[in-house]
């Protein structure tokens, strides 16, 4: 498994993790369907389901929107959880994904 792999993954379970609290600390089926969502189709990138180029480049891309997202969550509501934690968690997943080459 390469790297890039393993820090794809590792997101995955963080963002599902999030979902899981956000359902069962504060009821909300909306969090936990949409991180099953999107970890699925990150999943489906992991495992290059889109082809080995794009499937990386797909995954790049839904972190950094995911990032712009909790991003502004955070700003908007000026609370670190869950949004700033999830922030942080995207932009340093974002910065190792696009150290990683694109082979």
């Amino acid at each position: 498994m390469a790297n890039f792999d393993i820090v794809l993954w590792g997101f995955i379970v963080v963002l599902l993790t999030g979902g899981l609290v956000g359902y069962f600390k504060a009821g909300s089926l909306v969090s936990l369907l949409t991180s099953g969502l999107i970890a699925a189709l990150l999943a489906f990138a992991a495992l290059g389901f889109f082809g080995a180029t794009t499937s990386r480049s797909v995954a790049r891309f839904i972190v950094g929107c995911l990032f712009c997202l909790f991003g502004y969550r955070w700003r908007v509501s000026r609370k670190f959880m869950p949004s700033g934690l999830m922030a942080l968690a995207a932009l340093a997943t974002s910065g190792l994904l696009a150290g990683f080459d694109h082979h």
